[in-house]
Parts: structure tokens; sequence; C-alpha cells
């Protein structure tokens, strides 16, 4: 297998599951995990993440166990058989899981109770001709290794101002965070380029309206220390008794340069719904990770930006320490700040304010094991 064309989506992701096994599944060119070449066989994997939260939001204070500040907590299996002739089959099984209480699993955009909601799909893969995979997978998107917190959920200011839409409009959004019903075709490296397609369709019957879908496409880039990212795609809303299905865009791009144990990162998003009276939402992120011996220090700012509204503007800032205890487990501390305009309402780690308007400031401190 060509190592140079692992990118940097591959070894982000590889490095919230272990960091010295590139088998993860987001992958450029990393279509076999390094752990089976030559074998057949299925692992068991994941990460056990909590710790301790504060949010200050207004006249709003929280303190209390968080699940996820340095990484999703979670478990999956990944499995392979070689066919031969170069082919392979592979499946991935992933769920989230909150040490907080134990539960596993969440709930789809659709509003599906998924065990399964991380990762839940087969794939055919040959290192000549490509990758097609089928189930519920990640959208078509820009590498996660763009953002200094890797989009996690509980604590990153890009993940979460980019994925604001309430204030866009009713129907508003980018999708959810895993496509069901998926089905993806991933072409091999070609001159350092690498495209993914996907389409979704899930066939809603509501008289009046068209089956909602969703649509989309990636295109990556990998030189050396230079990763060059663009995508672009449609989601369709289902139609609900109170609101419209309408058609809502979103697409971005993306630069990392990595100089050496420091690497620099910026990318844009915009949030594009096609409905009268709707909004159009940008997102600026400047990232930047340093990983020196047993110390990762993380920084991004976050500005977000409606169109025709200046009062609903938001700024984020995220700073984060890992101290590295082990190849698989950290210490981290979580500082997180937004400033909201007087209309704004954006948040970091699901929290909540008292008003539109107000700012809020997090801390978070955790230990995560990876196995």
């Amino acid at each position: 297998m060509n190592k140079c064309g692992k990118t940097i989506v591959a070894l982000a992701v590889a490095e919230l599951l272990c960091a010295s096994h590139a088998w993860a599944d987001e992958s450029f060119q990393i279509l076999v995990p390094d752990a089976f070449l030559g074998t057949s066989g299925t692992i068991l994997y994941g990460v056990a993440d909590a710790g301790l939260q504060y949010s200050h939001a207004g006249s709003r204070d929280v303190l209390g166990m968080e699940s996820g500040a340095g990484a999703t907590s979670r478990f999956g299996f990944l499995g392979v058989e070689q066919l031969g002739g170069g082919f392979y089959v592979r499946f991935n099984l992933e769920s989230a899981i909150k040490l907080t209480n134990g539960t596993a699993g969440s709930t789809t955009a659709q509003n599906e109770s998924t065990f399964f909601s991380r990762e839940a799909n087969i794939s055919l893969i040959s290192n000549d001709w490509g990758r097609i995979k089928m189930g519920r997978q990640y959208p078509t998107e820009l590498s996660l290794a763009l953002d200094p917190f890797y989009g996690v959920g509980a604590f990153s200011p890009y993940g979460s101002l980019a994925a604001l839409s309430l204030d866009l409009g009713a129907a508003a959004t980018i999708g959810d965070s895993r496509i069901s019903n998926a089905v993806a075709y991933m072409t091999p490296v070609i001159g350092g380029f690498q495209l993914e397609v996907m389409g979704a369709p899930r066939g809603v019957t509501t008289p009046g309206y068209p089956e909602s879908y969703f649509q989309g496409a990636q295109l990556e880039y990998l030189n050396g220390p230079l990763y060059l990212g663009v995508f672009y795609d449609v989601i369709r809303t289902d139609p609900t008794a109170a609101l419209p299905s309408i058609k809502n865009k979103w697409l971005g791009a993306g630069a990392m340069y990595d100089f050496g144990g420091v690497k620099l990162s910026y990318e844009f998003n915009m949030t594009v719904p096609d409905y009268a009276n709707y909004c159009v939402a940008t997102t600026h992120m400047i990232g930047v990770n340093a990983r020196q011996g047993t110390n990762d220090v993380k920084f991004s700012a976050v500005y977000r930006n409606v169109a025709g509204k200046p009062a609903s503007n938001s700024l984020a800032f995220g700073l984060g320490y890992d101290y590295n205890l082990s190849k698989v487990t950290a210490l981290y501390v979580r500082l997180g700040y937004v400033v909201n305009q007087k209309n704004a309402i954006a948040t970091l780690a699901n929290g909540s304010l008292s008003a539109p308007g107000d700012d809020q400031s997090i801390v978070a401190v955790g230990i995560r094991k990876r196995f």
C-alpha cells in the first residue's frame, strides 16, 4: 500500500482511537487498515473519556460531569476479510456511549433510536478501483483534523458554531452528523487527489413533497505536509405537519500545513437554506495544534456571521492542553469562551444561555483512555 497516500483524515481519527494503530475507517487511501494488512479478522476498539465541566452564561451556572470533552466516548467493531485479487470486504459498527450513566447509542436527525449511532456500514474495497460503502456513515465533509478539537461535540468551538442553524430558519440544517441509508464511492489516490461522492435517498411519502435526500461530494489533496479539501452537500429536510421540506446547501473549504509538530489550519463553511426569508451563515476557523513529547496544546478561533443580521454574529475561542501519560491515555484541560452579539445564541459543549446575547465561558478537566 502506498504509505504517502495516507491523509490527515486517517491520522486524525487514528489519533482519537489509538495513537499506535492507523486502522481508522475515515481514510485517504487507507482502504485497508494497517492492522489487517496480509490477514483477515475483527477488532474491538474505543475511547473512554470523562471529566468535570463548569459553564457560565448570563445568570446560568452549571457544574457537572461530562462524557467526551477530550474525545467522544465510544466502542466499535471493525472487521476485514481478504477476498483475493486485491479485493477486501470491511464492516464497521460503532456506538457512542455516555460514561456519566452508561447509556449507548443515540437518536438520529430523523428521530430514529439507534444503537450503532456512529457507524453501521459495510464496504467493498480495491486499492486499484476504490471503495464502495453502504450504510450509516460520515457525510462528505472536510478532514476532522482541520479542527484542533476534532469536531468533538462535547467541546469544539468550530463544531458548535458551524452546526448552529436554529437562527437561520425553522427547517434550516446541515443534516445529521452521520448519514443513514447512504451509498458512497471513494476513488483511489490519483496525483495526490481523492474524490468521494455520496447519496442517501430516504423514501418520504408525504403527499405533495418530493423524497427527502442527502447528496454530497468531497475532494481532498495531500502533498507531503500540505492538505487541501473542498466539499458540497445538499440536504433536503423531511416535511412535517408544521414545516415544509426545503433544500439546504452546506459547503466549505479548508487547508492545513504540518510544520513538524505544529499544525496550522484554516476552514471555511457556509450554510445556505433555500427558502424565502431564511438566512445564510458562514463560519471561519483558524486552528493550531502543537505537540511536543508528552504535551499537546490546541487552540482555535471561530467567527460566525449571519448575513444581514450582524446582531446574530458570534466569536468563539477554544484552548486545550493534553498531558499524555502514555500512547493511549491522557489528562486534559479545556477552556472555552463565546462572545455573542445581542441576538446571538451560540454556545459550546451543548450549553444553554439565560437569554440571547449572553456570553459563555467553559472550563473542563478530564481523562481519556483509548483501547
